[in-house]
């Protein structure tokens, strides 16, 4: 769309406010109130509850396993340099290539693993966000609530709105009735 196609129709939509609204547009008095709001803290929610704790332990142990994996590369390639200068010129050439095949194995074994682990991590954190999300969700359904918000977006709020630990006991009970 071009220039002026954009301005005819910031301008109708525009025209099209003021003839729904009036002159003055759409006040606070016109929104329909909001009866029963909750907040959440989604960082203690996300840090409490136990499937996050699990599978950071699982993630520790495969990133613990890596390392060690490295350690041997790192190892081999280290005792192939302290070897390298006892061999003559011709043996010392052929170990060099064997060494840098090994640092380009272990580069690529670093990518690899990195790029595994943060697959690993994203899926795990979507996976219990969607859960923490369907909980707060079933959770302000059940009890009539109108508008849930993050603790993160309120400049202030008083305790007796807080459904932090209420939603942290259904996910944590919920996860303790799972089949393991």
């Amino acid at each position: 769309m071009n220039r002026i196609g954009r301005a005819v129709g910031a301008g109708s939509l525009a025209f099209g406010l003021l003839l729904a609204f009036g002159p003055s547009g759409l006040r606070a008095g016109d929104l329909p109130p909001v009866s029963k709001i909750a907040t959440v803290n989604l960082d203690k929610v996300f840090a409490e509850y136990e499937r996050t704790k699990k599978s950071d332990a699982q993630l520790e142990q495969l990133s613990g396993s890596k390392q060690q994996e490295r350690e041997k590369m790192v190892s081999e390639i280290k005792n192939l340099r302290e070897e390298l200068v006892l061999l003559n010129e011709e043996s010392r050439a052929q170990r060099q290539q064997t060494i840098e095949e090994k640092l380009r194995t272990l580069a690529s074994f670093d990518r690899s693993a990195k790029e595994g682990l943060r697959r690993q991590r994203d899926d795990a954190v979507k996976g219990i966000l969607e859960e923490i999300e369907s909980a707060v969700s079933g959770y302000a359904k059940e009890h009539g609530l109108e508008l849930v918000l993050s603790d993160r977006a309120v400049l202030y709020g008083i305790d007796a709105i807080d459904i932090t630990d209420e939603i942290l006991k259904i996910l944590n009970d919920h996860y303790g009735k799972r089949p393991s």
